[in-house]
């Protein structure tokens, strides 16, 4: 049985395995590492987890924050994944999301792996990727303690990236689903010269991240999503979540990131967890068959 300690870098939690129990060291006190494994900085303890700060130096945070920024809900470049961002990383020093931005063909067509093909679709992937939205940007920026659900009600209602980055924890706290926490972290993300550096050489690259145009509510108050505070969870296999949502708001719900005694509708997809859970214990409505859905939203 492997014993193990948390290391948290950047915004995940990883388990590393520090050895296995035998009946000679069972029971024992297993001693928690000192420093990160991956780049040897000091860790830092806080709660349950040690913390490796040095996010400018350790690979891992470096390699997860650029797979993050390309994920499918953040800028959604195609012909990326983990493995190209390591390569990247370790072969032509790519650290930020912004050195996306100044790779070249022939930069790309001399890696292992790579062949003229591959290099022309990531990089017209990358081109692609400039023009996505708002929300969507701020996501893939991977700000701390913000999901999906509060960068989309940041665009949604300063739509202006300047106009996020200008606010203020007090003006922040006011928004739906922002909290103290969250509307602190927020702030100080945008304050980080690290972060503000990365964002003004990303945008010199010809990114620009516009806020989509609010849905416009098509339904009348009889529909069952009017008025609805809804949460999505779990995979769906007929739309991705963010095209449902879009649906949803189109018909007068309202879309939050998490699961309360507000909440009038679950939606739980393929491998729900713990928000279906909490809905079961609080009595939530739950629409976990999909078929159901597609009547409800009109389209079945």
């Amino acid at each position: 049985m492997g014993s193990l300690v948390y290391i948290r870098r950047s915004n995940d939690v990883i388990p590393e395995i520090l050895g296995k129990v035998t009946e000679e060291n069972d029971g024992e006190e297993i001693v928690a590492p000192t420093h990160c494994p991956s780049c040897g900085s000091e860790l830092e303890m806080r709660g349950a987890h040690l913390f490796c700060l040095n996010r400018l130096g350790c690979s891992p945070q470096l390699v997860g924050r650029m797979s993050h920024f390309a994920s499918r809900d953040a800028m959604d470049i195609e012909f990326f994944s983990e493995m190209t961002a390591s390569q990247l990383h370790q072969e032509l020093g790519v650290n930020d999301p912004a050195d996306l931005y100044t790779l070249k063909f022939d930069d790309l067509v001399k890696l292992d792996r790579f062949g003229e093909k591959k290099a022309n679709n990531l990089l017209g992937a990358l081109e692609k990727s400039k023009s996505r939205d708002l929300a969507s940007f701020l996501y893939a920026l991977g700000i701390p303690n913000s999901g999906k659900t509060t960068t989309k009600v940041l665009a949604d209602y300063y739509r202006s990236l300047p106009k996020i980055m200008a606010a203020t924890p007090e003006e922040l706290i006011t928004l739906p689903d922002v909290g103290g926490i969250v509307a602190e972290s927020i702030y100080s993300f945008f304050r980080d010269p690290v972060m503000v550096s990365s964002i003004e050489r990303m945008l010199a690259a010809g990114v620009n991240p516009i806020a989509e145009e609010p849905a416009v509510v098509l339904a009348s108050p009889d529909n069952p999503f009017f008025g609805k505070t809804v949460v999505l969870t779990g995979t769906l296999s007929t739309m991705g979540r963010d095209e449902c949502a879009k649906k949803l708001e189109a018909l007068g719900a309202k879309i939050t990131g998490s699961v309360s005694k507000k909440t009038d509708i679950v939606i739980a997809g393929e491998s729900a967890g713990s928000k279906l859970t909490k809905a079961q214990e609080l009595g939530i409505r739950i629409i976990d068959d999909e078929q159901e859905l597609l009547q409800l939203l009109g389209e079945s």
